[in-house]
C-alpha cells in the first residue's frame, strides 16, 4: 500500500508542476507592464456614418437589421424588364439593381415622367435618363415609407417599369425591466 502511494505521488508531481507553470505563465503574459510604466493613451478615430448622399445618418448608428434586395435590370430573355418588378422592403433596406443587358436606366417616377427621388448612376441629373451597360450596379437605400415607382428612361414606353414598396420599420417591443424589490422596513 505504501509503495502504491509513492507511485501515485510520483505520477502526480509532474502534472502539478505543469499546471503551476501554465498558471504562472498566463498571469505574467496578461500583465506586460512594468511597475513604473505609464499607461498608454490611444486615440480611437471617430467613425462617421453617412447615407447614399454623403449626409451624416441622424442616429449615427448603422441599422444592423437592414437588408439588401437584388433586382436584375434587363435580364437575358426579357431585356425590357426588371426582375422582380416589385419588391417589398422596410425602411432602411437597400435595393441593388444589377444590369444584365445594355442601354438601361433606373429612374424614379411614373412611367416616362421622372420625379428626381433617385436614379442611376449617382442620383444626379435624373431628368437626363443616363443609360448604363451590362455589369453596372446601382444601389439606393430607402429611408421613408411609401410606394416608389421607377422605370428605364429608354424603354418606359415598352413597359420596363418597377415598384419598391417601403414599409415602416418594425420596432421591437421593449424588454420589460424587473420591478425593484422593496427593502423591508425596520
Amino acid at each position: 500500500m505504501i509503495a502504491k502511494r509513492k507511485t501515485t505521488a510520483k505520477q502526480t508531481w509532474p502534472l502539478a508542476l505543469l499546471l503551476l507553470t501554465a498558471v504562472v505563465w498566463t498571469a505574467e503574459s496578461g500583465s506586460n507592464q512594468s511597475g513604473n510604466a505609464t499607461p498608454e493613451n490611444r486615440v480611437t478615430p471617430t467613425i462617421r456614418i453617412v447615407d447614399q448622399y454623403g449626409r451624416p445618418v441622424a442616429s449615427g448608428q448603422p441599422d444592423v437589421k437592414s437588408q439588401i434586395f437584388d433586382v436584375t435590370v434587363g435580364p437575358m430573355g426579357n431585356e425590357f424588364s426588371f426582375a422582380p418588378d416589385m419588391v417589398n422592403i422596410s425602411v432602411g433596406d437597400t435595393v441593388r439593381w444589377t444590369w444584365e443587358s445594355d442601354f438601361h436606366s433606373v429612374t424614379s417616377g411614373t412611367p416616362c415622367t421622372e420625379d428626381g427621388q433617385f436614379c442611376s448612376p449617382d442620383n444626379m441629373h435624373c431628368e437626363a435618363g443616363t443609360l448604363n451597360n451590362t455589369g453596372f450596379v446601382y444601389e439606393f437605400t430607402f429611408t421613408q415609407p411609401g410606394m416608389y415607382q421607377y422605370f428605364c428612361a429608354l424603354h418606359c414606353f415598352a413597359g420596363m417599369t418597377g415598384v419598391v414598396n417601403v414599409l415602416p420599420a418594425v420596432r421591437p417591443l421593449p424588454t420589460p425591466r424587473p420591478r425593484p424589490t422593496p427593502w423591508p422596513r425596520p
